[in-house]
């Protein structure tokens, strides 16, 4: 193997000898989302950047009220807009629908599910547990 093999050989190894450090920056987020005092059967969750270019930083499912993201697919420390949503198959499609499949209808307030709307945000910190609830009225 040549010198300069061998170096670039090296210097791939070194992110994962390091010293030890953590790789990622990222955190997990963990929480409970209930929907009309008891917990959103269905959904799911996502965690929008406020710095920069705007768009998604991470999202979940919401299974009987809970939602998990781990570290791996967790969030930067910072500060992220939340959108929740919940929907259902409408059960008769609007007057001249020609899709195949029955259109969704959103089941929480705008407030919560609208990316316009939703004033939601949480800040995600190294030092918190960055276990973040919310009660939809």
């Amino acid at each position: 193997m040549s010198r300069l093999g061998f170096l670039l050989a090296l210097l791939g190894f070194l992110p994962v000898i390091g010293c030890g450090g953590p790789l990622t920056t990222r955190l997990p987020v963990k929480g409970n989302i209930t929907f009309k005092g008891q917990p959103l059967a269905h959904g799911n969750i996502q965690f929008l950047t406020t710095q920069g270019a705007p768009g998604p930083a991470a999202g979940a499912m919401v299974k009987e009220g809970k939602y998990e993201i781990p570290q791996l697919q967790g969030l930067d420390p910072g500060t992220y807009k939340v959108i929740i949503s919940c929907t259902e198959e409408m059960k008769v499609p609007p007057k001249g629908w020609k899709a195949t499949s029955l259109p969704t209808k959103e089941l929480l307030p705008p407030e919560f599910s609208s990316h316009e709307k939703s004033k939601n945000k949480i800040n995600v910190t190294k030092d918190g547990d960055n276990k973040f609830d919310f009660s939809i009225p």
